[in-house]
């Protein structure tokens, strides 16, 4: 991935992240649960660590303050970090339902030989989908100005409310060296002016 690509994928990341744990705290309703994922705490050790976890078919996603993991059956599973937008690759579908921290995960790494490649580039393309589609859904089903606000009281807003969705479809076509334009105008349609809320 391109520099440019891997810094605008880190901020979306961490603003992503940011915005699920808000809409955990919804007043009118956790939406992650909403959407259908299911709560998973650790009472033994944090009452506060919590996983959330969707199981849909051969879908498997876990968000945490840390990362997402997104799993479909064939083709194993991306972990990314929350801070490190690069995805490292397993060939497991879904984890452990009392995964909490970053040091219970099991090792992820690059991916080895054409199928391996071939298969992370698929769940890759499918994991940033499903995080516009997620995005699409708030949009739909929330009030109007529910996101917007959500951004606002992030410290470091980076990406509009309203273009989030597009910003994770531009990322999951990955057809930027096919573009005219430079890669920082491209991304330029999506960012919030420095200063900006």
């Amino acid at each position: 991935m391109p520099r440019q690509i891997l810094r605008f994928g880190d901020q979306l990341m961490q603003q992503q992240l940011w915005c699920w744990g808000r809409d955990v705290e919804r007043a009118e309703g956790n939406l992650l649960m909403e959407f259908g994922f299911e709560r998973h705490r650790d009472c033994a050790i944090d009452p506060q660590s919590t996983c959330y976890r969707l199981d849909c078919d051969e879908l498997h996603v876990s968000l945490w303050g840390f990362g997402m993991f997104f799993g479909r059956r064939d083709l194993g599973g991306l972990y990314i970090n929350r801070f490190d937008f690069r995805p490292r690759w397993a060939p497991i579908e879904s984890l452990a339902e009392g995964i909490h921290w970053p040091q219970e995960l099991p090792a992820f790494a690059r991916p080895r030989g054409r199928a391996q490649w071939v298969r992370a580039r698929d769940l890759w393309s499918g994991l940033l989908r499903w995080i516009a589609d997620y995005e699409a859904w708030v949009q739909d089903t929330s009030e109007p100005t529910y996101r917007s606000k959500t951004v606002e009281t992030w410290l470091r807003p980076f990406v509009r409310a309203e273009k989030m969705s597009a910003a994770w479809h531009f990322l999951s076509n990955q057809d930027w060296n096919r573009q005219s334009k430079p890669l920082s105008e491209l991304l330029k349609r999506y960012k919030l002016p420095r200063g900006a809320k």
